[in-house]
Formats: structure tokens, C-alpha cells, sequence
């Protein structure tokens, strides 16, 4: 047997041991697996928009679990504070928290949560007794957060409902503003075939109409679309010509677009001090007035058929710019204002609030109209609850004047979400507390002073917009050559605006579109320039050397063809200025002279305009000079011509010799 003091001196270590060997296998089985925040969230979503004293409302309660790791059974505790939200603000700040692991409420009820797999989530409907949370009779916004535990994962979220003890004190003059556009393209116009689809039972335009039709809704209508049924005329599609007579008879404001809903605050953020506004009169010219046909017809005359002519429609709102959300910053406003926008739509994000939300205002000497945020996002998302918590809020609110606005939809051109959409707008306007709003009125009785809170738009957009701008100006500069311009730079404008359409914003395939932008403009700067590209012999002392100018364009160019030599061996007299009628080519001849002896010379060719802006890239054209040749070939007939003088004397002189020698004989 062990002696005392041995067992004595061996149990320490063995109790040591046995501790750490406990705690092992307690953190082998208990330690939680951590999880990222945003792997495990939790969502609540009341069933319905509003519920009073007698009313049972029910949420949905979904876990989501982004995680690799299954989440045991857990539960969700769902609290809502007594008090009502009576600003849009407190109503931003409220839905914008995070409450971890804290209630920040009266307990309303548990609800258990079953295991979530990896990868999955669970939804769990819940009935809450409302009479825990002590609403009060005050009418308005209440909030709901519930709290989700499942060991090893918590998450939190929030919600709203209109808790309605009494009926709406009142009413929010609602007004959405939507874009009547198609989808993105490059294009500067429509094609007939465009429109024929865009106008059709299923079209994108049409859907468009149908969603906001009975409606208190403000439409930016995009001028291509206009634009391109003018030029149709009378060709354009049957269901284009229904749609527009259509779109002008709706009870609804509209303003125009920038041409394709060009990115306005974008083009300012890149430099540009005028905003592309395409001058259309290259392709929609004015019928002539022939007077005959404007005579009055004698009462005998039977009067001539009406002719097939386009339904009028005209805008109720002038001078109305309405940048993409959130992308304004201070600078912008002077280019707005120089471009003759004195009204503007813009997003409350875009705001300094300072706890109020004005739905009108004025910002740098513009009326603007705010759109706010929340609702946007909300109607948008078609969640319904919040967007009448909104409504209900904005109702309460002093500081938005009894209006709210709100962006619907903006360049939606799907058509499973224009459905959605519509669905949404029409419960949303049928709830007791959301009436009709104008944005004319708000934009005309703006008085409150708004701050601007800056948000540019992203550095990679501005620098391909700055690129994009500096190749319209190549553009610009090359047309100068043109018998009329107008041609060439208007509808290198319509595409370009195309292209910084606010519906690219997001889109991956923007690149695709820049890069087709960038292979047009390419191909029309080349299409005039230097064809000559082989060696040229020069012979002699002074020469007219021939240059080929090609014209591809489809009218005539005036270049002015100049030249400078690689070294002293060639002198240019001077340039020449030529016509080039349209795809054809013409020949400029630049006089030269040989300085010094033979060899090669590159000759650099440069077109410019008779303005002198350069036009294209130089062309070099390799000479090979033999300017010798001449005074050796002089030389050479000079001293034949001298040993023919000089036989001819030798032979005359012997002739005469030998005669005299005969003579003496």
C-alpha cells in the first residue's frame, strides 16, 4: 500500500487533471459555434396595415439561417412600446435601430421557433394580444421588435403598425412620382418595332399607365420615346399612337424627362456645365405651310380628309429636374439652375431634416419637391405596413404641411414587378388616411429653407462619365468639317444621353452599353481621314505630292491637308484646302522642295477644319527623295552635247586638213 504521504503527494495532480479534463469535455460540448451577424436575422411582418382595441393582429415571424451550422429550436419575445410615433423622423430613427439582445417595449408575446437547417429559414405566424402593450386612445404609428435566441444565435428586428383606437384625424395628400420610360439601350431612338412592343398589351410603356390609372401620381415622361413617334409620323405603330392618346388623356401631372432620363447630377459631378438637352430638328423637320391648302374652301367644296396625325400631348410642369435619388451634391445646383431647371424632386436622404420632414421647400433659389425616403423604399418593396405607418406618421407630422411624396418605381421596367406595384399603390390609396396630392401646389407654395446633405455618386461612374463627355467634345470638334454639323452632333448627343440614363444605375451590362457608345463615336471620327499610306518617289528638286483624303459620311467635308517633314531634307510650300463630296475620296497636292541631297523623309499629314481644329490622328507618309538626279542627269546631256561640238570641230578641222592637203598635192 501507498504511504499517506505518497497518496497525499499524488492527489494534487490528480485533482489538477481531472479539473482541466472537466472543463475539456464542458467547452467540447457547450462552447456556442460563433455566428457572423448577418449570417442569422429575423424578420417581422404585421399581417395587416392597422388594427384598433377589437382587433386580433397577427405576424410572421421568419429566421433566416445564411450560416453552415443547423440552429437549435429557439424562441422570439415580441415587445412594443406605448407610445405613439408621431414624426416621420422618430418613425426613420425607430425602424433604423438595432436592439440586440435588449426589448425595447412592453411584452407582448413569446413565440417559439423551431431548429432552422443551414441554409434555410423558418416562418412562424403569431396572434398578439394588443391589450399588453397599453396603446392608449391616442391614433397613430406603433412600433414592434421582436428579439430571436437560439443557441448559439440571437437577432432582433423591427416593424410598425397604425394602432387605431379612433378614426384618422385627417387624411395625407399623397402624390407618387414615376418615369414613363422603356428599358435601357444605347439607342438614341426608338424603332418602329420598339415601340410596337413597348406599346402592346404586354408592353412596358402600357403597364406603366395601367399601374398609376386612377391614381394620384406625377409622371416624368422621357422625351425619346416622344421623339421618336414624332419622327415616325404617321408610320408609327397603331397600338404607339393608342398609347400616347392614352397617356394624354390621363388626369394626372407630367413633366418631361431629361432626353432618356440622363443622369442630371452626374453629368454636373463629371465636369459638364451644360446638360445634354438633344436638339431634335435634324429629324423632326416642320412641314412647309402651303398656302393653298390653308385657304379658306368654298361652301362647295367638299372639305379635304383630316390627316393621320399624332395625339397631342403636352406637359402641365415646365423647368423640373428630377435627379437620381440620393446623388446630389452642392456643386450640382448651379449647373440645374444654369440649365434652366428652377424646380426640382429630390430624395429626403438627400436632406439635412434636423427632426422635421418639409415635403416642399426651397434649396439654392430652386422649389423643391421631397420625396420622402421611407415610403419610397416601402411602396417599392411592396410592403404595405410601413408604407401606411408612413402615411399615418406624415399625418401627424406638422412639418410635412399635410403632403407626402413618395418615388414609384423609378425605370421598373419588369413587368412581374409593375404588377406588384400596382397592387401595393391600390391598397396603399384606398387606406382611410391617404388622399390625393398635387406637385404642382407643393412645388408653388415651397417656402421652407432645405439643407442639402451631399452624396455623390460613385468615383468609377463620374470618371467613365468624364471619358464618355470628353469624346462628345471629339465629336463636337470633328463635325466642324461638315456642311452641317447638325448632323453629326445631335445624334452622337441622343445616344450619349441614352447611355447616362438614371436605369443604368445598378445595371451591370452599363459597361456593355459605354462600350458600344465608344465603338460608334471611334468609327465616326475615322471616317475621314488620310488613305494614302504608301511610299511616295520624289524625283527632283520640287515636287507636288499627291494625298488621298477619304469621306465616308453621307455629306460633304472641307478639310484643310497640311504637312510637316521628319528632317531638312524636304520643305513644305504650304497646305491645301479641298472638298470631299459624300463616300467618296479627293486628292490634295502639297507642294514640297529638296533641300539637300537624296534619301528618305516621313512626311506627318494633318486635317483640320478651316477653323484649325484637328481633325483625327496624323497620318505619316514615307518619301523617298532623289533630288540629284536631275542636275546629274543636266550634267551628263551638257557634257554630251559638248563632245558632240567637239567631234563635230575635229572632224571639220580634218576634213579641211585633208582637202588642203589634196589641194596642194
Amino acid at each position: 500500500m501507498l504511504s499517506a504521504e505518497i497518496r497525499r503527494a499524488l492527489t494534487a495532480p490528480v485533482v489538477f487533471l481531472t479539473t482541466l479534463l472537466v472543463i475539456a469535455g464542458f467547452l467540447s460540448v457547450s462552447s456556442p459555434v460563433a455566428h457572423a451577424a448577418d449570417e442569422v436575422s429575423v424578420s417581422l411582418v404585421p399581417s395587416t396595415v392597422s388594427a384598433g382595441p377589437n382587433d386580433a393582429l397577427s405576424v410572421t415571424i421568419t429566421v433566416n439561417n445564411k450560416s453552415t451550422d443547423d440552429l437549435p429550436a429557439g424562441e422570439a419575445v415580441v415587445t412594443a412600446p406605448s407610445d405613439v410615433i408621431s414624426q416621420v423622423s422618430e418613425l426613420d430613427s425607430w425602424l433604423a435601430a438595432s436592439d440586440g439582445t435588449a426589448t425595447p417595449g412592453r411584452f407582448l408575446s413569446t413565440v417559439e421557433i423551431p431548429a432552422v437547417a443551414a441554409g434555410k429559414s423558418v416562418s412562424v405566424v403569431q396572434e398578439l394580444p394588443l391589450s399588453l402593450g397599453r396603446f392608449g386612445a391616442a391614433w397613430g404609428p406603433r412600433g414592434l421588435a421582436v428579439n430571436y435566441e437560439a443557441e448559439p444565435a440571437s437577432a432582433s428586428a423591427r416593424s410598425i403598425f397604425v394602432w387605431t383606437p379612433t378614426e384618422a384625424p385627417g387624411k395625407t395628400a399623397f402624390s407618387g412620382v414615376m418615369s414613363i420610360i422603356a428599358e435601357p439601350s444605347a439607342s438614341g431612338l426608338y424603332t418602329a418595332d420598339e415601340l410596337t412592343t413597348f406599346t402592346g398589351p404586354d408592353g412596358v410603356l402600357t403597364r406603366q399607365l395601367e399601374m398609376v390609372r386612377g391614381h394620384s401620381v406625377a409622371l416624368g415622361v422621357d422625351p425619346r420615346i416622344l421623339v421618336s413617334l414624332e419622327v415616325l409620323g404617321a408610320d408609327a405603330p397603331a397600338s404607339a399612337k393608342s398609347w400616347l392618346a392614352d397617356l394624354a388623356g390621363l388626369p394626372v401631372e407630367t413633366f418631361l424627362l431629361s432626353y432618356a432620363d440622363a443622369d442630371i447630377s452626374a453629368q454636373a459631378q463629371a465636369g459638364a456645365t451644360t446638360l445634354i438637352a438633344p436638339d431634335t430638328s435634324d429629324v423632326i423637320q416642320a412641314e412647309p405651310v402651303d398656302p393653298a391648302t390653308t385657304a379658306t374652301p368654298a361652301p362647295t367644296e367638299t372639305p379635304a380628309p383630316a390627316k393621320d396625325v399624332l395625339p397631342r400631348f403636352d406637359v402641365q410642369l415646365t423647368n423640373l429636374g428630377w435627379p437620381a435619388a440620393h446623388s446630389v451634391i452642392g456643386s450640382d445646383l448651379p449647373v440645374f439652375t444654369n440649365n434652366g431647371l428652377t424646380s426640382l424632386i429630390l430624395s429626403s436622404n438627400n436632406l439635412t431634416s434636423a427632426g422635421e420632414s418639409p415635403s416642399s421647400g426651397t434649396l439654392a433659389g430652386s422649389s423643391v419637391a421631397v420625396t420622402t425616403t421611407g415610403l419610397s423604399s416601402a411602396l417599392s418593396r411592396g410592403d404595405l405596413p410601413r408604407a401606411g405607418a408612413y402615411a399615418a406618421a406624415g399625418l401627424l407630422d406638422s412639418s410635412t404641411s399635410g403632403r407626402m411624396f413618395a418615388e414609384l418605381a423609378r425605370d421598373q421596367t419588369s413587368l412581374t414587378a409593375l404588377g406588384k406595384q400596382k397592387l401595393t399603390l391600390t391598397a396603399f390609396s384606398a387606406l382611410p388616411w391617404v388622399g390625393s396630392g398635387s406637385l404642382s401646389t407643393a412645388l408653388s407654395s415651397a417656402s421652407t429653407g432645405l439643407s442639402l446633405s451631399d452624396s455623390a455618386e460613385s468615383s468609377t461612374r463620374i470618371t467613365t462619365i468624364q471619358g464618355l463627355l470628353t469624346r462628345n467634345q471629339a465629336v463636337a470638334d470633328f463635325s466642324t468639317i461638315a456642311e452641317n454639323p447638325a448632323l453629326i452632333t445631335r445624334p452622337a448627343a441622343r445616344q450619349l444621353a441614352a447611355v447616362l440614363s438614371v436605369g443604368w444605375l445598378g445595371e451591370k451590362s452599363w459597361s456593355e452599353a459605354v462600350n458600344e457608345n465608344l465603338r460608334n463615336t471611334t468609327a465616326l471620327l475615322n471616317s475621314v481621314a488620310v488613305s494614302t499610306s504608301s511610299t511616295v518617289n520624289m524625283v527632283g528638286g520640287q515636287a507636288n505630292i499627291p494625298i488621298s483624303v477619304r469621306n465616308a459620311l453621307t455629306q460633304p467635308v472641307t478639310v484643310v491637308v497640311t504637312a510637316d517633314p521628319s528632317n531638312g531634307r524636304l520643305l513644305v510650300d504650304g497646305g491645301e484646302t479641298i472638298t470631299i463630296q459624300p463616300e467618296s475620296q479627293a486628292k490634295a497636292r502639297i507642294p514640297v522642295k529638296a533641300q539637300v541631297g537624296n534619301g528618305s523623309v516621313s512626311l506627318t499629314v494633318t486635317l483640320s477644319s478651316t477653323s484649325g481644329v484637328v481633325i483625327g490622328q496624323p497620318a505619316v507618309i514615307p518619301i523617298n527623295v532623289r533630288a540629284d538626279w536631275e542636275t546629274w542627269g543636266l550634267a551628263a546631256l551638257g557634257l554630251a552635247f559638248a563632245g558632240l561640238i567637239t567631234a563635230g570641230v575635229i572632224r571639220t578641222v580634218r576634213r579641211r586638213r585633208s582637202e588642203a592637203a589634196s589641194s596642194a598635192e
